[in-house]
């Protein structure tokens, strides 16, 4: 069974340990908030340093240069990070209009010989083209097939996982659009699923009804981000659904007053949390219905600007998880298993 790459298909049981939510290459600048004071006009355009690191991790969006990754030197050093650490494959989900580029994947994933698949889709409205009032489910739905059969904007590079298909804390209907379009590839192609949701909200319900009404298999979706604010029941509900949830924040322990919210609303679990929270849905029978990442999308997340890396899941939550009680072959599952099939497109590599 197989996978495509930025690079080629691949078979899917060689993929190894698995980031599958990243973004290598990002700008968010155009989805924050403007400032309204003086003082915080200032902070905005000024760059990431040590006298403001401190600043952004109650405020991850108060400065913008935060909001971008787009140096190639750094951003391949940082995933050279993770392979040193034993990583092998790097799910990239940026999509359109918040910076992806298929060439700059393309490079890194043969630059650093690892393997790296690419996204394809629309994210939250408020990041959609002018013209998306204009569109249509089914419009849409042939520009996933075509990224997905022939290429992404221009280039022979094919997407290999749908997504993150964007949602907000409500969902637009722009949004619910390209969700039905996306369920619509989805059942062509046999490729996964992710769907962005925000951050404090549950729905997720709602998602994956609008999915599986349009012909989604819900073992080849997943409800992102259900670990910033964990609600045990919530993610139960869907988990007995069918479908995947993905814990992708590790890192991520930001606390957000009320001085300072935009984009985030408050509180982020902290990673033990998020571990024990994993162990308890382990005991429960959810093993196989588990993905983990880091999503980063801020410098403040990479080494260069003081924050854990690419490789945070296995230098760090790996040994965490172990002293929690998960063993070493339930992390197996979860960072190579899970992942492997749940990227699998159901159909025999040709080389």
């Amino acid at each position: 069974m197989s996978v495509m790459t930025v690079t080629g298909k691949v078979e899917s049981d060689s993929l190894g340990l698995i980031l599958p939510h990243e973004h290598a290459f990002i700008d968010l600048r155009n989805l924050v908030p403007a400032p309204q004071t003086i003082s915080a006009k200032a902070m905005a355009q000024d760059q990431v340093n040590l006298a403001n690191i401190g600043h952004l991790r109650r405020n991850p969006y108060a400065v913008l240069d935060n909001a971008v990754l787009d140096d190639e030197n750094v951003m391949e050093w940082e995933i050279l990070q993770f392979k040193k650490a034993g990583g092998k494959t790097f799910v990239d989900l940026t999509l359109r209009d918040i910076g992806r580029d298929p060439v700059l994947l393309a490079r890194l994933a043969r630059a650093l010989d690892l393997h790296v698949i690419a996204g394809c889709g629309y994210y939250i409205h408020a990041s959609h083209p002018p013209d998306m009032d204009d569109k249509t489910i089914e419009g849409i739905a042939a520009e996933l097939l075509h990224e997905i059969r022939h290429g992404i904007d221009g280039t022979t590079i094919k997407a290999g996982v749908i997504g993150e298909i964007g949602t907000s804390e409500i969902i637009y209907p722009n949004e619910r659009k390209t969700l039905i379009a996306a369920a619509i590839a989805q059942q062509e192609t046999g490729l996964g699923l992710h769907v962005h949701t925000d951050l404090w909200a549950t729905n997720g319900y709602e998602v994956v009804d609008i999915l599986t009404e349009h012909g989604a298999a819900a073992e080849k979706i997943c409800i992102n981000h259900i670990d910033v604010d964990i609600k045990l029941d919530y993610i139960k509900d869907l988990l007995h659904k069918g479908v995947y949830v993905e814990f992708d924040n590790f890192g991520k322990e930001f606390y957000s007053d009320k001085r300072h919210r935009s984009i985030l609303k408050g509180l982020f679990a902290r990673d033990i949390e998020r571990v024990r929270a994993i162990k308890e849905l382990i005991n429960q029978g959810f093993l196989n219905q588990i993905l983990l990442s880091i999503d980063v999308c801020l410098k403040t997340c990479l080494h260069s600007y003081g924050g854990w890396g690419y490789d945070h899941m296995i230098t760090n939550i790996i040994p965490m998880m172990e002293d929690e009680g998960i063993t070493a072959e339930q992390i197996q599952t979860l960072m190579a298993h899970n992942p492997a099939a749940f990227l699998d497109d159901g159909k025999v590599s040709s080389g």
